[in-house]
Parts: structure tokens; C-alpha cells; sequence
């Protein structure tokens, strides 16, 4: 059979084996489905299902699970769970993957208590028991929408339905809580992770390194990382990122380098990301000649240049009274098709103020409007103190921006 490369090589391939006499076995056409459904055309595979069943070709549990899957996917759950009564129709048994199929649906719809309530039937039934997916689906689930509490509970509900949790399930915890800054909480479920016996790996040590350094403690990461690399666990893109940002932010930019450095010496090459970090680190140290020069680094190795690199080295620029580089770079950017937000805008407008150049404030204010862009409380605040300390702003004007933002922030 035809391995479907696209969409429509995979219904080229359908219309084909309709013509075919015998019928090729429903199993051909669930993998044509299951192809479909990867490249995400769930609509036409529920459209082909219903072809197969006009052609007198009856599903298997394994198409019907497919079905529920792209029904999940539509936000069409109701459909979805038609389907299970399909399962009894035709006299099949749901299996763990059906179920597992219909609480990831349910997660997908933020119907949080629909998906905890398949899960306690399975249990209670004994007839198809949750699986290590089924738990960390809903893990995955409820830590997405910052239950930590819940997704811990469910950790201790699978113990104790006999399903030892692996590291993918200890590890989306872990990261949920290092996201929310309870590290300390982290920390435990890593330490009781590690005393059942489940290796960490780079996902579970970077998440940790993440949020010790969200908490500013660089000697906490230090000796994470060194533990990780003693265990013969090597740090990704990520961890790397993480740790250049961290130094950076902390005034360590040479310590900064020397991270990039052992990147690519391990065959790791910086990404948009670690450039950006560096240029950060060398802004907040007013050191902008630096800062350029890992810009023009970016631009000759070929690394993509976007938005918020442009808007990091002009708030440099800006912040230390180089107005006219900050211009350029702005004219750069926009020549190059880059959109500058309205932080840019604002950052520029403030530079333009506190250089006196209030006309060209003006201006770029107007620009950013034509553009499209709506000022925020920040811009509006930009503006009154560059006209305030400009003198150009009297007791009417004054009286009017202060209704303004206490509007906005009301």
C-alpha cells in the first residue's frame, strides 16, 4: 500500500483501495485514518469513517478510538461520546487507550471534572484499569491549568492503583511547581522520585535549574547543574539558555560566555534565545558595543534576527542616550519585515523625550497608531512625563491624562 506523504496523498490513496476488488481489510483503511488524523484534517477523517461504513466496511476498536480522538479534537465531545455506545452496539470492549482518549478530549475542552470522573469509573469497574498514560494525561492535564494540588493527589491515587509513575509523570509535576516558584515543593517530589528508584533526566534537572534561577539563586543551580553532569545527564539547548539568561540577568556575563562556550564545544549551537541573553547581559551592564557585536555575530552566522533581539539592544541603546543607533536599528528592523510591538514603540518614544527631541517623539507616537498599535498605560505614561518635564504639557492636558490612566487602571 501507498504511504500517504500529505492530506490529499492520503485520500488519493482512499479513493484507490475503494476500487479494489475484494475490499482491502478494515485495518489498510485505519491506517490511512491514523494518517490523516497525524497531519490533523480530523474533519475528513470522520468524513472517510463515514464512507467506509456506506462501502459496507465495518471499524475496528482501534478505528472507533481514532474517531473519538478527532471528535476530541473538533471540541465535538458529545459525538465523541456517541461513539463509546458504537463500542456496545457492535458487541466490542473500550479499551484503556478509548478511555485514555476521552479524558485527554475532555482536558482539551477544560472539562477538568469529566476527565477525573472517567478515570475514578476505571477504577471502580476493575474491567479496564488506567494505565501510566492514563494518569499522566490527567497529570499533564490538571498541571496545565496550575492544579498542582490535584496532579500531586492523582500521583498518590496511581500508587495506589498499582501503577508505578515514571519520570515523564514525576517530571511534568515537577516542572508545573518549578513554573508556579514552589521549588521547595519540587524538591521533594524530586528527592521521593529519586528514593523509589526513578532516574531523573535533562527535562527533570532543567525544570529544577529553571526555577531555582526564577528565585535568583545561582548557587542552587550551580550545583544542580554539577549534578547532572556528574550523573552523565548533559544539558540541553534549554538548560544551557536557562543558565546564560540567569548570569546574565545577574551581572555575570563573562561567566555567561563561558556557558556558550562549553555549548559549543559539546556540539550544541546557540539559538536566537542565548544570543539574546547575552545582548541582555551586556545592555544591563551598559556595555553596548559588546552587546552589538553579538548582534552583528547573530546576523553572520545566519541565525534568525527577530522582534524581541531588535527590541532588546534598542531599549540598550535608549536606556544609555544613544538615541540615533536605537533609530537605526529601529529602521532596520522595520525594513527587514520585523513588526516592532508596542513596547518598542514606547521604549523609543521615552528616548526620544529624555533627548529633548519632542517632534520626533511625536512622530513615532503617531507612526505606532497608524500602525495599528494601541497604546497602553505605559505609553500614555511615557508621554505625559516626556511633555511634563519637556514643558509642553499644560494644567488641561495634564488634567486630561490623569482621567485617561485612572480609567485604564481602574
Amino acid at each position: 500500500m501507498l504511504t500517504p506523504g500529505s492530506h490529499w496523498d492520503a485520500l488519493h490513496v482512499f479513493d484507490e483501495m475503494l476500487q479494489l476488488r475484494p475490499l482491502p481489510s478494515v485495518v489498510r483503511f485505519t491506517q490511512v485514518l491514523t494518517q490523516v488524523a497525524k497531519l490533523k484534517h480530523y474533519s475528513t477523517v470522520i468524513v472517510l469513517n463515514d464512507r467506509l461504513g456506506l462501502s459496507g466496511i465495518g471499524p475496528s476498536v482501534y478505528t472507533l478510538n481514532i474517531i473519538i480522538n478527532c471528535f476530541s479534537h473538533l471540541n465535538q465531545m458529545g459525538f465523541g461520546l456517541s461513539v463509546l455506545g458504537k463500542f456496545f452496539k457492535l458487541g466490542f470492549e473500550p479499551d484503556v487507550t478509548t478511555f485514555n482518549t476521552l479524558i485527554n478530549g475532555f482536558l482539551l475542552q477544560n472539562r477538568e471534572a469529566d476527565a477525573v470522573g472517567i478515570l475514578n469509573k476505571m477504577m471502580e469497574s476493575g474491567t479496564c484499569k488506567p494505565n501510566v498514560v492514563t494518569f499522566g494525561t490527567l497529570v499533564k492535564g490538571l498541571c496545565m491549568k496550575g492544579n498542582n494540588t490535584g496532579a500531586i493527589q492523582l500521583l498518590k491515587k496511581m500508587e495506589e492503583a498499582g501503577c508505578k509513575p515514571d519520570i515523564v509523570v514525576y517530571s511534568t509535576i515537577i516542572d508545573s511547581l518549578c513554573k508556579d516558584t514552589t521549588v521547595v515543593d519540587a524538591m521533594n517530589i524530586f528527592s521521593e522520585m529519586m528514593s523509589k528508584g526513578i532516574d531523573p533526566n535533562v527535562i527533570t534537572y532543567t525544570s529544577l535549574i529553571h526555577g531555582v534561577c526564577k528565585l535568583g539563586d545561582w548557587k542552587e543551580a550551580a550545583r544542580l547543574f554539577n549534578e547532572m553532569v556528574s550523573k552523565g545527564i548533559f544539558p540541553n539547548l534549554l538548560t544551557f539558555n536557562v543558565l546564560v539568561d540567569t548570569l546574565c540577568k545577574e551581572g555575570l556575563v563573562g561567566k555567561a560566555k563561558g556557558m556558550v562556550k562549553m555549548m559549543t564545544e559539546r556540539g550544541i549551537e546557540p539559538d536566537v534565545v542565548t544570543y539574546s541573553s547575552l545582548m541582555d547581559g551586556y545592555c544591563l551592564r551598559g556595555e553596548m558595543s559588546e552587546a552589538k557585536e553579538v548582534f552583528d555575530l547573530m546576523l553572520s552566522q545566519g541565525s534568525i534576527v527577530d522582534a524581541y533581539s531588535y527590541s532588546i539592544l534598542i531599549n540598550g541603546y535608549c536606556k544609555h542616550r544613544s538615541i540615533d543607533e536605537a533609530m537605526l536599528l529601529f529602521k532596520e528592523m522595520s525594513g527587514g519585515g520585523l513588526v516592532p510591538d508596542a513596547v518598542t514603540y514606547s521604549t523609543l518614544i521615552d528616548g526620544l523625550y529624555k533627548q529633548g527631541r519632542i517632534r520626533d517623539a511625536q512622530k513615532l507616537f503617531s507612526k505606532m497608531q497608524a500602525c495599528g498599535l494601541l497604546p497602553d498605560v505605559q505609553t500614555y505614561a511615557i508621554l505625559m512625563d516626556g511633555l511634563c518635564k519637556n514643558q509642553q504639557l499644560n494644567w488641561i492636558q495634564i488634567l486630561w491624562f490623569t482621567v485617561f490612566l485612572s480609567k485604564v487602571c481602574a
